[in-house]
């Protein structure tokens, strides 16, 4: 029988089990579905289910004082399609504003991404930590959007997230076994003309969702600037650099920043990026506000998830 089917003839007790364990005892899906016999997509869906037909009902208390919640406020600011605030105190230490942003990010790809799309990614300190929190996804394809980072140590990157999450989705990975940024525009140029590579620009130009990072033309915020030449890197501030997103540098206006940084990417352009229905922008701290109105402006991001921090910094006058 096909989960579907499967899923239609669940009968009510078997709901109410499922729900109850994932609602009142804090199970994980993973081990609500072996105790059930169902799959993971089908704990998933009943627990869909569930809420739809009014078994669970879900009440979430807003105490910002305006009544509308943060989170709408900062659409209605900014003027993307939707927001998730991470509340302060969800996250662990050393990082809990990333750590609770990959799981705002989880929750949201559980939720959004249906059976059959397919799923991109950008590295990000945030989508470093993704895989660990996400349960459960739809079964999809899961596309690398540019080049690959890697990391000493223990440390996840780039083609480790996009194998990882695949094997959660239990679909096919699409790695890009090149560097994100090449010693050169020639050698990027070589790089992307390459079979393999080609292939999978071909499928990420064509993914319904990506995820990408937004960050700041810093040594701590961007993980392309370690990797230039320091007069480029000079240059490219002197430029108006202010944010940076799937290595492609804008200014505070979301215009592109080009002055030798972009020859030397492997990855999307910023009007490929654009062109993605849905594309999240997931990223946590306050002095990432002025990064995130430079991608909101340059329209390169459709949902935002954040901290409250950051939150509240983007509604800072």
């Amino acid at each position: 029988m096909d989960a579907r089917r499967r899923t239609e003839t669940i009968s009510r007790p078997l709901m109410l089990e499922v729900a109850r364990a994932y609602y009142l005892h804090d199970r994980s899906k993973v081990d609500i579905a072996q105790e059930t016999g169902l799959s993971r997509w089908q704990v998933a869906r009943v627990l869909t289910e569930a809420r739809e037909s009014g078994i669970v009902t879900i009440r979430v208390e807003d105490t910002e004082a305006s009544g509308r919640g943060l989170a709408a406020r900062v659409e209605e600011s900014l003027g993307v399609r939707q927001v998730m605030v991470i509340p302060r105190g969800r996250g662990v230490p050393p990082f809990p504003g990333i750590d609770a942003v990959a799981q705002g990010l989880a929750d949201y790809l559980s939720e959004t991404v249906r059976p059959g799309e397919a799923l991109g990614i950008v590295w990000s300190r945030i989508v470093e930590a993704l895989p660990e929190k996400l349960q459960q996804l739809a079964p999809c394809d899961v596309v690398q959007l540019a080049g690959a980072l890697t990391f000493p140590g223990d440390r996840v990157g780039s083609v480790e997230v996009i194998r990882q999450v695949a094997r959660i989705a239990e679909g096919t990975a699409h790695p890009i076994y090149a560097p994100l940024v090449a010693p050169s525009g020639d050698i990027a140029t070589a790089l992307l003309r390459a079979p393999e590579i080609a292939g999978v620009m071909a499928r990420a130009a064509r993914v319904d969702h990506a995820v990408v990072g937004i960050g700041t033309w810093t040594p701590e915020g961007s993980s392309i600037l370690p990797l230039l030449p320091g007069d480029l890197v000079t240059s490219t501030a002197e430029a108006g650099a202010s944010a940076v997103v799937s290595g492609r540098v804008i200014d505070a206006a979301g215009h592109p920043v080009d002055v030798g940084v972009g020859e030397r990417i492997v990855g999307l352009t910023l009007d490929q990026l654009r062109a993605i229905p849905n594309v999240i922008g997931a990223c946590a701290g306050a002095h990432r506000a002025d990064a995130v109105r430079a991608a909101v402006r340059g329209g390169l991001v459709d949902v935002l998830v954040l901290d409250e921090p950051l939150a509240e910094a983007l509604l800072a006058s």
